[in-house]
């Protein structure tokens, strides 16, 4: 998920870097999950409570409409984090080759202008997260608050992992910058899904 952004806004990295990022990725996340797998103690089927699959047992029709509901609050906490907290300061600006309009509506009409394929790509990655909350979701036992708490939680990781330690490739103020915008966007997402997902009163 983080390299996604690289492949969209890191247009100046060196020849061949954006998949090596991609391997890394897979990499260092294959024996991660092989480990934790056995550590926990989930090799076995049974392990799992089936019970806990009703969390996610809904008609199709309150599917879409959470789905709906998901995906437009993506786009809202990615383009208002992105804008109030890293397009606003000028390191970012610069490194971007961008410009600061000035407020959140034109800077909006600029995105939409220049890079209308930002808005689907955007969609498509918060219909990707909600794939990567489902197990999460129904692995986890206790109250929904507690689910979603956890789901922020791991967003937040995932998202500003390779931002933890500085890199060649993006100065300081940049890195920093992301570093919060992706935080804090993607732990209030994380909850949302919780929310959406797991908050029905039969499972509080």
């Amino acid at each position: 998920m983080p390299q996604i952004e690289s492949v969209i806004f890191l247009t100046r990295l060196p020849s061949g870097m954006i998949p090596r990022l991609f391997l890394m990725g897979v990499v260092s996340a294959a024996p991660f999950s092989i480990l934790a797998v056995v550590i926990l103690g989930k090799r076995k089927a049974g392990s799992v409570d089936a019970q806990q699959n009703s969390r996610l047992v809904m008609p199709a029709s309150e599917w879409a409409w959470k789905l709906a509901v998901i995906a437009f609050s993506y786009l809202i906490l990615y383009f208002t984090f992105g804008y109030y907290i890293a397009w606003r300061n000028p390191a970012v600006v610069e490194y971007y080759r961008g410009v600061d309009e000035g407020s959140f509506l034109a800077h909006m009409r600029t995105v939409v202008r220049n890079s209308p394929s930002l808005i689907p790509i955007q969609i498509g990655r918060a219909i990707c997260w909600v794939v990567i909350a489902l197990p999460v979701i129904r692995s986890l036992k206790g109250r929904w608050s507690e689910t979603a708490l956890s789901l922020g939680l791991l967003f937040s990781v995932v998202m500003t992992a390779p931002l933890l330690l500085p890199n060649p490739y993006m100065p300081e103020p940049v890195r920093m910058a992301h570093l919060v915008e992706a935080a804090s966007s993607n732990f209030i997402f994380g909850v949302l899904i919780g929310w959406l997902l797991t908050g029905r009163p039969s499972h509080t």
